[in-house]
């Protein structure tokens, strides 16, 4: 089964790619469902504040988001949670991804697969001057697992009130270092 792009709207610069639709997407037919696709609301409201230019809506579903692989991948359906290298790099693929972000201004790639996919276009002449972030998963295991201080410096403990806005928080101005030096 394939869950297509989400279109988003036309006049939002920045368009996303996440790894591969997962349990959650193939049950609702949306990209970035569940716990991912919350956090994504919660750091796009972050973003807000210091792009509004980039990231002017604060509901994913206004930015056109796409998929390193369409294919679904989780462990009860094919023992796997994100699509292979060979998968995210096959010709037709990268082709697809090609037509997705096309005239865009702005592409944020989350996680390992996604970035894989975003260096292979961002090396493509029609993608001169596009600026193109690469990013960690929006997932609770990524956040907790790679984010153990808060943007002022202080530890974030598992579990704290607010964990994962001040985690969101760091994404956030890890983004916007690279949109304004990429």
């Amino acid at each position: 089964m394939k869950v297509t792009r989400n279109e988003g709207n036309k006049g939002i610069p920045t368009a996303m790619i996440f790894s591969c639709p997962g349990q959650e997407e193939m049950k609702s037919g949306l990209l970035v469902n569940g716990q991912t696709g919350k956090n994504l609301d919660l750091l796009l409201s972050i973003l807000k504040k210091s792009r509004p230019d980039l990231f002017p809506s604060v509901n994913r579903y206004d930015y056109r988001i796409t998929n390193s692989s369409e294919n679904v991948h989780f462990k009860a359906h094919d023992n796997r949670t994100e699509p292979s290298l060979a998968e995210v790099r096959e010709k037709e693929n990268i082709d697809r991804l090609k037509e997705d972000i096309k005239g865009y201004k702005c592409v944020i790639a989350f996680g390992r697969c996604a970035a894989a996919a975003a260096d292979i276009l961002k090396a493509d002449k029609d993608f001169e001057g596009v600026s193109f972030i690469n990013c960690q998963h929006l997932s609770f295991l990524s956040l907790n697992s790679s984010i153990k201080t808060d943007i002022e410096g202080a530890p974030i403990e598992r579990g704290c009130e607010n964990g994962t806005y001040k985690r969101l928080e760091v994404v956030a101005a890890k983004i916007n270092d690279q949109i304004n030096y990429s």
